[in-house]
């Protein structure tokens, strides 16, 4: 079974509203310090990710309730939770995440994961959806785009993430540093994050691997000239 394109963003439009109305008092404003940091981080990550024009939007939740936590769903529909943020600790581990979970969108890993569903659920929402019922099926439309990625896809995403985020001038190296403070912190507390991802052993490892590659993408990227202007600028963190 093949998810377009077009349907894998439709099913993204609709959980976003559920997130908008679940998160609408605890979204913080577009230019709250916390949500102007994502955003700037965003930016960068979006003109390196073949997706610039998407209706892109990013919004930072600050709930104390939520467990660190961020998500891309289909059609650019950013969601980064506060608690993260203190984990990532500067733009180049916001970048790690942000770079990664944006990359499940580069390489359409919602249509793929969607494909691997049972047919009768699938059917059962595509025809709900194309028919505009009433009913209530957020709680599918969920199961379909939070479904765990594949071990192929995460490295995929691990991968591409890294490259993007070379390819934007952050510091690649920081990526292996904010996976290992997030092993750190899923030693002390279960995440709802690190339960749809791998090891960060093994993600660590592959990241450490491919450390070369990501290096001489930021130095083809006219880093070191960009990173001193953005820093007489005082634009960088």
């Amino acid at each position: 079974m093949v998810v377009s394109e077009n349907l894998e963003r439709r099913l993204g439009d609709y959980q976003y509203q559920q997130l908008l109305r679940q998160y609408r008092h605890t979204i913080l404003a577009p230019n709250h310090p916390a949500a102007v940091r994502v955003q700037n981080v965003m930016k960068r990550l979006i003109q390196v990710s073949d997706l610039p024009d998407l209706r892109w939007e990013i919004h930072v939740v600050n709930d104390p309730h939520e467990s660190p936590n961020a998500f891309v769903l289909p059609g650019g529909k950013v969601f980064v939770f506060s608690s993260i943020l203190p984990i990532c600790q500067d733009d180049d581990g916001l970048a790690t995440v942000l770079s990664h979970e944006t990359a499940h969108q580069v390489a359409r890993h919602s249509g793929e994961k969607m494909s691997q569903t049972p047919f009768y659920l699938f059917g059962s929402l595509l025809l709900q959806l194309l028919l505009g019922s009433s009913v209530d099926f957020s709680s599918v439309v969920a199961v379909l785009l939070e479904m765990p990625a594949s071990r192929q896809m995460e490295s995929e995403a691990d991968y591409i993430g890294l490259l993007m985020m070379s390819k934007a001038c952050f510091d690649p190296r920081k990526a292996v540093d904010f996976w290992g403070r997030m092993q750190k912190v899923e030693r002390m507390q279960p995440m709802e994050f690190l339960s749809t991802h791998p090891s960060n052993t093994t993600r660590i490892q592959r990241i450490s691997e491919w450390m070369p590659k990501a290096i001489q993408t930021r130095e083809m990227s006219d880093c070191y000239g960009t990173t001193n202007f953005m820093n007489a600028f005082g634009l960088t963190r």
